[in-house]
């Protein structure tokens, strides 16, 4: 089976829908998100319905949080979250699913253990595990053969023991160099882990991005890859 891991899609829907559109190419039979739908861009809401009609399945990421309520952020990043039009218009069933999310997800396939958090084992929802300071034997010791994170938007393969590391990307906002939106996929046949970086009309996101009032730091920066 191929499994497709997002994460960090950040309400950029054209990143999103791109891919989506790479893992049915790809034949994929299950999606992971990693949570962080929200943020930063303009379309908060309609990444939530796409990944909600998608029946992906999703953890919770910490701007679900911010979108809640229950992670507190400074007023004077507003403008840079983006988050005020989302928490106004978000729907009771949108805000009843995001409730159900679970902060960690389990599952045995091929008799291989998989884990997937936002942030950590330690901290789901917060830590940041970059690829240049992963402390290799925390990790090595928690018996899982894959464990998946998100957060830093940066890609990220790491061999820790028998336990290999992987962090998809950015989705929506990538900091690894270029816009284009990452994923991986991950051939549990295979035992093998590629990313996706799909390509979609950047510009035109930017544009409208602009119009609707996001951050001009948030729009160059999706540009120069790195925010």
């Amino acid at each position: 089976m191929k499994i497709g891991i997002i994460s960090d899609i950040h309400g950029n829907h054209r990143a999103l829908t791109a891919v989506l559109a790479e893992f049915n190419n790809e034949e994929v039979g299950r999606i992971v998100c990693l949570g962080d739908i929200v943020g930063y861009f303009h379309q908060s809401l309609e990444c939530l319905n796409t990944v909600m009609d998608a029946g992906i399945e999703v953890i919770l990421g910490n701007h679900e949080g911010m979108l809640l309520g229950n992670i507190d952020y400074s007023p004077e990043r507003e403008r840079i979250y983006f988050m005020d039009s989302a928490k106004k218009n978000l729907s009771t069933g949108q805000k009843d699913w995001l409730l159900c999310l679970p902060k960690t997800l389990e599952i045995d396939i091929n008799s291989k253990k998989l884990s997937f958090f936002h942030g950590s084992p330690w901290n789901p929802l917060m830590e940041y595990i970059y690829p240049d300071s992963v402390d290799e034997k925390r990790f090595a010791d928690l018996g899982y053969d894959y464990i998946f994170l998100g957060h830093t938007h940066y890609p990220m393969i790491h061999k820790c023991g028998q336990v290999t590391l992987i962090n998809p990307g950015s989705c929506g906002l990538p900091r690894d160099g270029t816009w284009k939106a990452s994923a991986a996929l991950l051939d549990t046949e295979k035992c093998s882990v590629t990313f996706v970086k799909a390509k979609y009309d950047v510009s035109k996101t930017i544009e409208e991005a602009q119009t609707a009032g996001v951050a001009n730091e948030v729009t160059d920066k999706l540009i120069e890859g790195y925010i």
